[in-house]
């Protein structure tokens, strides 16, 4: 199940008496999620790479995101590249790519205040241990395409945090 993003059954999940959990594949070729955020009909990931080649993923079901195969970044004994091409390999292409590395932490809907402000867009808030920032992605309404990713530096690394039920946000 490693470098996959499963389906869990509720039902399975809460069954004490199973040894087992059931699941689904959902997805496959993650190196590294640290974060998923179902927002606007869609599941967002969050994603370490290697050396470099950290990824925003838009999750689609029954997709390959290409790891160990395909990755922007690098290996890390040699340097030596992966195949840069997802979509040629027959990969999803990840929606955004950060060269060099920023250690991506946690990934959340924005908070009322941003999503009041880029109403009619897709608004998602995310933490960097390595840029010590939070980061403001800015899709487009369909969330096809990034628009825009901000870079807020606030001198710490933070790793986790969230939106509580009046969409204020929390560390």
């Amino acid at each position: 199940i490693f470098g996959k993003i499963l389906y869990l059954s509720k039902k399975s999940l809460l069954n004490h008496d199973n040894e087992k959990v059931a699941y689904k594949i959902f997805s496959s070729g993650h190196r590294n999620p640290q974060g998923l955020i179902y927002s606007n009909k869609n599941i967002f990931s969050l994603e370490h790479g290697p050396q470099g080649g950290d990824e925003l993923n838009k999750i689609i079901e029954g997709k390959n995101y290409g790891w160990p195969i395909a990755s922007y970044g690098t290996k890390y004994n040699n340097a030596a590249s992966y195949a840069s091409s997802h979509s040629e390999l027959g990969y999803e292409e990840p929606m955004f790519v950060f060269i060099p590395a920023i250690a991506p932490t946690a990934i959340n809907k924005c908070p009322k205040n941003l999503s009041n402000y880029y109403k009619n867009k897709n608004c998602l808030i995310a933490l960097s241990l390595r840029a010590q920032s939070i980061l403001i992605f800015l899709l487009n309404k369909d969330s096809t395409r990034v628009l825009n990713v901000e870079k807020i530096f606030i001198e710490k690394r933070l790793r986790h945090f969230g939106l509580d039920k009046n969409s204020n946000l929390y560390i």
